[in-house]
């Protein structure tokens, strides 16, 4: 049993200690690019600048926790003072690098919505189009059906029905007229036609644009959250930001000083360890049928 409560001890102690260790190096990575991106005209030497940093800070939290009773004060004061703003660096760091992260993709997916904007800008001005072709069309036959009734009345006219040069000249016009309203009538319908496809294929082109969109899933569901609650995209990607670098870096530094708590046993530990004592010998107890060996002597002639 005792064994088998000290295994799970050791296998908890691995465990600890690899968690600690990926998330401290997964955070260094994020904050060593995120700095390193800020200073590109020296980005090898910035990101090794970084890199002895982080390493310092996690062995300045080892060391304060195993010799904080030994270190001076304020040596230990520094340490705790240069550790903290190293936390806020890396929270820097990292806060960078998913800005930029998110940048790239905010843009891309802005310049979509600008694009369908722009698409749909097109849409309103061909249905415009429409609407004054329909009233053109309206126009025209209100003058086809005026041409018309003019027509019918020159028949009735009896003043134009006794002059038949006249009447032939009237009817001619009006007849004209009446060939051009319907002209213009079909290339009106035509222009209708035509614009209605024109319509259709910037409807498909805008479903298109909105399938694509909704392939980058991270930003329609900051999309979609921003919402919900009223407010715009840029802020909730910032706080959802600020709520990962909250607990990265401080979980990385507080998992190592639970693995110092763990594994690390301080001196006077060391020295109040209970030794148990040797059992003590104890003789046989006498008897009283012992009887001493008796000793051969041999005679020699």
């Amino acid at each position: 049993m005792k064994d088998q409560i000290l295994d799970r001890i050791v296998r908890f102690d691995i465990l600890l200690g690899l968690t600690a260790v990926a998330i401290a190096l997964v955070a260094a990575f994020f904050s060593v690019y995120g700095i390193a991106t800020l200073f590109a005209g020296a980005f090898a030497l910035t990101a090794f600048m970084a890199s002895t940093l982080e390493i310092g800070k996690l062995v300045a939290v080892t060391y304060l926790y195993r010799y904080w009773s030994e270190t001076k004060k304020w040596l230990a004061a520094y340490l705790s003072i240069a550790t903290f703003v190293l936390m806020l660096i890396t929270s820097m760091g990292i806060f960078g690098y998913l800005s930029a992260a998110y940048q790239k993709s905010s843009l891309e997916f802005k310049a979509g919505q600008e694009r369908i904007i722009m698409v749909e800008g097109k849409k309103t001005y061909l249905t415009d189009k429409i609407t004054q072709s329909k009233s053109r069309i309206d126009t025209l036959n209100k003058i086809r059906a005026l041409q018309e009734s003019r027509m019918n009345e020159s028949l009735t006219n009896s003043f134009l029905t006794r002059s038949p040069v006249q009447f032939k000249q009237l009817q001619d016009q009006t007849a004209e007229m009446i060939k051009t309203a319907d002209a213009n009538i079909g290339t009106e319908q035509a222009t209708i036609q035509k614009t209605t496809d024109d319509i259709s294929k910037l409807d498909q082109q805008v479903n298109e644009m909105k399938f694509a969109s909704a392939n980058k899933k991270d930003i329609r569901t900051f999309q979609f959250v921003a919402d919900q609650f009223g407010t715009t995209l840029d802020k909730v990607a910032k706080w959802f930001i600020f709520t990962i670098i909250f607990v990265f870096d401080p979980l990385a530094v507080a998992l190592i000083l639970a693995y110092n708590v763990v594994t690390y046993k301080k001196p006077y530990e060391l020295t109040n360890v209970n030794v148990p004592e040797k059992p003590p010998i104890v003789n046989p107890p006498e008897s009283t049928n012992y009887k001493e060996p008796e000793v051969l002597v041999e005679s020699f002639p």
